[in-house]
């Protein structure tokens, strides 16, 4: 073996640890993901044998390859209409289970987004084990029981985009599995039915929908793989575009600052703190400007259209409509002005007096800021100017900018990094740890 070779190889042994002594997850585990939380009726289609189990009986009916079947709830009890069949079951709880590990289904018509500019709804592919639970208030709740690898193939695409090359996909399914792991352990998004949700307050899980042979196959490369730090698993929290410079996570979650790996900067993002955006007239030179960064969509390399779209952005705002949409619907009186308080080290407003005619209003948090307009705000580092009718916004970035930016690591990817080195450089303090 070359001197160069040995090198490389030790270096890639004491970069991975093949144990975490602190993890309570020793081997794969089982997750529920709840993808529907409260919908009156569902309209399931078939793709392969299924069975459905009645909880509260030992009846079974079997449902057959490409039949649809129509889901709803009268006189508390549960109905399904199929092309041939009628059943009235008395259940709280129904389990769809397929015959083969082929089969699928498809659940018409699942929200995505809420709360978002991109909310929606669409025809998503699911496999696994399907609990339907009837709610306190009569309506559907949907769980999908998979194993945890198989569950990430349904985040990563979603996540990162499913044409994002396989070395950006693989940091991405481990810094996803580190979120599953957290919250499993935490039961930080857990119900009584579920561990995880699938939208974007936990991390998006869509099903087949766009899952590729890539990104499975950056699952399967990188199996139980997480970051760690001192044999403990950190949260590799991670967001779409940073703009440009990484935020510090305790000027957005302090209550969730111990890891190392968020105190501190990557050394290209050293060299930008100079800049010192944290005020407001550098602040809007920096969103004006267009920085030689990973994640700036003209510097070179191509990037998703979620990246050139929002590494910078502009938004115009009538006055009269956004003084009713700040106050809530409350009787403020006109927006007078939003004054940025303080900062953080990324641009972003992280505290800021909204102040009306007959109120003002002081919002602390960057997602709060955001989340002030509906749908909320793309990130919380913009600044403003005013016309006689109008509020006008630029921006820069897309997200908290904790963590990894996708954008960044799609760039690296195509540049020739590798995924330990993406995950090095968003990640400066952690360690690549195998779990199972």
């Amino acid at each position: 073996m070359r001197n160069k070779q040995k090198v490389l190889f030790i270096l890639v042994l004491l970069s991975v640890s093949l144990s975490v002594k602190s993890s309570p997850i020793k081997s794969e585990p089982s997750v529920r993901i709840q993808i529907i939380q409260n919908k009156e009726s569902l309209v399931v289609d078939f793709n392969g044998s299924w069975e459905l189990i009645n909880e509260n009986s030992d009846k079974t009916i079997n449902i057959e390859s490409k039949d649809s079947v129509f889901f709803s709830i009268k006189s508390k009890n549960i109905e399904l209409i199929c092309k041939t069949d009628f059943y009235n079951i008395i259940s709280n709880h129904l389990v769809l289970k397929a015959k083969n590990s082929t089969s699928t289904l498809t659940i018409h018509d699942v929200s995505f987004g809420v709360g978002w500019w991109w909310e929606g709804k669409e025809n998503r592919i699911y496999e696994g084990e399907i609990h339907l639970y009837k709610n306190q208030n009569n309506n559907f709740e949907v769980v999908v029981h998979l194993p945890l690898e198989q569950y990430l193939k349904g985040v990563v695409p979603y996540e990162i985009g499913a044409d994002s090359p396989l070395e950006a996909l693989k940091a991405q399914a481990v810094a996803a599995r580190c979120e599953a792991v957290i919250a499993l352990t935490s039961k930080l998004y857990s119900g009584k039915n579920h561990d995880l949700t699938s939208d974007v307050e936990c991390q998006v899980f869509s099903g087949n929908n766009k899952r590729t042979k890539n990104s499975d196959s950056a699952v399967i490369q990188t199996k139980g793989t997480i970051l760690t730090e001192q044999g403990e698993p950190i949260n590799a929290f991670y967001a779409s575009n940073c703009g440009g410079m990484p935020e510090l996570i305790s000027n957005v979650w302090p209550e969730r600052a111990n890891s190392k790996s968020y105190s501190v900067y990557s050394s290209d993002a050293k060299k930008r703190r100079k800049q010192n955006i944290t005020t407001e007239r550098k602040a809007k030179k920096w969103i004006n400007s267009m920085p030689n960064v990973y994640c700036n969509p003209n510097n070179g390399i191509e990037l998703p259209i979620f990246s050139q779209q929002n590494f910078r952005w502009k938004r115009i705002f009538n006055k009269i409509e956004l003084s009713k949409m700040l106050a809530n619907n409350n009787n403020y009186g006109k927006l007078l002005e939003i004054k940025p308080i303080k900062r953080g080290v990324s641009g972003r407003i992280i505290k800021a007096n909204f102040i009306f005619e007959q109120k003002t209003l002081h919002i602390c948090g960057e997602l709060k800021i955001r989340q002030m307009w509906k749908p909320a705000l793309r990130s919380s580092c913009f600044y403003i100017e005013e016309t006689n009718e109008d509020f006008i916004l630029y921006g820069a970035g897309w997200g908290h900018g904790v963590g990894m930016c996708q954008s960044g690591a799609v760039s690296q990817a195509k540049q020739g990094f590798s995924y330990r080195k993406i995950l090095n450089h968003y990640y400066p303090k952690a360690t690549i740890s195998i779990i199972y």
